[in-house]
């Protein structure tokens, strides 16, 4: 509740910052129906801003208005607030303006724009036999915010099966809040499919439908694919073992905590190269890396924020690694920006499916 008031209050003084600007140095010259539309702009932040905090029309449609609002008015309001008085207002409208359309871009298009991320996991203890193997990453699909959007899963599986893959992973959060929101969808999932099979693990949404989060483990069953609760399989080749280890959602409250490590990894022979999949990145910083044997981790769950310059994302004032890859002392975690949100939004952070190829590294020891 602490943290909620703070940024409630963070929230407003941001929204009415750039209103006291406007509104000192420009608003009193004009036109009156202009100064209307003006304040009508100000009552919507404010309302956006009051059904956030009570959820008066439901969770979700409450965000999407929040963060609509957000984007589409209060950034290009701070933006044009911030260079108008140094470039003067025409460059400041123009400024308000690209950013206004940058948005829409997001909100229209960018959402629905796949991309392949390709990333390599060098490693010395790697078994020879997997040298080159092919992991499909697939995450974050939040299936209620793609409803009546077939296409863009059909494109995603269409784009992990053309990759040829040895194996498909899903590191969580299929669904949004409840687990008939995938149920449309079943046909098209299932026809994902790589050589040693698609593995799953669940993410915090998935457990939020908490009178039917049972039936999502069997309905991800019954497209074929395994799911991994805190337990792990055994990959076999060439006379080489490799383990996947899966653990269950391991985000804080207000979300369901349910990883147990130990668990997922009890029975892995020592010295066994192991990948993990754990739904959230701030898992590996405080427990994985205090485990031997996990030489990758593979997780989601930031989707970037959502909104990516460079290095630059929103994301990066949650999570200390929230996309891409990071390594500490010859492990990596890969963070996937995911598939979707519960918002139809992505501006830098496309969609993306990820393909990480293993590799053993000969020159270290």
């Amino acid at each position: 509740m602490h943290m909620r008031l703070i940024f409630n209050l963070v929230t407003l003084a941001l929204t009415l910052l750039p209103e006291v600007v406007v509104c000192s140095l420009y608003a009193a010259h004009w036109p009156r129906w202009a100064q209307g539309l003006y304040v009508t702009t100000i009552a919507w932040e404010l309302l956006a801003i009051i059904m956030m905090e009570t959820w008066a029309i439901g969770h979700v449609r409450s965000l999407r208005l929040f963060l609509g609002t957000l984007l589409l008015l209060v950034a290009p309001k701070m933006l044009f607030a911030l260079t108008a008085p140094l470039l003067g207002w025409p460059a400041g409208l123009v400024a308000a303006g690209l950013m206004v359309v940058a948005m829409l871009y997001g909100f229209t298009k960018g959402w629905r724009r796949l991309e392949v991320r390709r990333t390599t996991c060098l490693s010395p203890t790697l078994p020879e036999a997997f040298d080159g193997y092919r992991i499909i990453q697939v995450s974050d699909l939040h299936l209620g915010t793609l409803e009546g959007h077939p296409e863009v899963v059909e494109r995603m599986v269409d784009a992990a099966n053309a990759e040829q893959a040895d194996l498909i992973v899903f590191t969580g959060d299929l669904v949004n809040h409840l687990v008939a929101e995938a149920k449309p969808f079943k046909h098209i999932l299932s026809r994902l499919h790589a050589p040693y099979g698609v593995l799953t693990i669940l993410g915090n949404h998935d457990y939020v439908d908490k009178e039917h989060w049972e039936e999502m483990p069997m309905l991800m069953r019954e497209m074929g694919w395994r799911v991994l609760m805190n337990e792990h399989v055994e990959l076999r080749r060439g006379g080489s073992t490799i383990a996947i280890a899966g653990v269950e959602s391991s985000s804080p409250p207000p979300f369901t905590k349910r990883d147990d490590l130990g668990k997922a990894l009890q029975g892995i022979p020592s010295g066994t190269w192991t990948v993990l999949l754990s739904h959230d990145p701030a898992h590996w910083r405080r427990e994985v890396l205090h485990t031997g044997d996990i030489a990758l981790t593979l997780s989601g769950h930031t989707h970037a924020g959502q909104m990516r310059l460079g290095s630059l994302s929103p994301a990066r004032l949650l999570y200390r690694e929230w996309g891409g890859d990071y390594h500490h002392e010859g492990r990596l975690l890969h963070v996937s920006q995911g598939i979707s949100g519960t918002v139809p939004f992505r501006l830098g952070a496309w969609p993306e499916i990820d393909l990480i190829t293993l590799h053993k590294n000969k020159t270290e020891k």
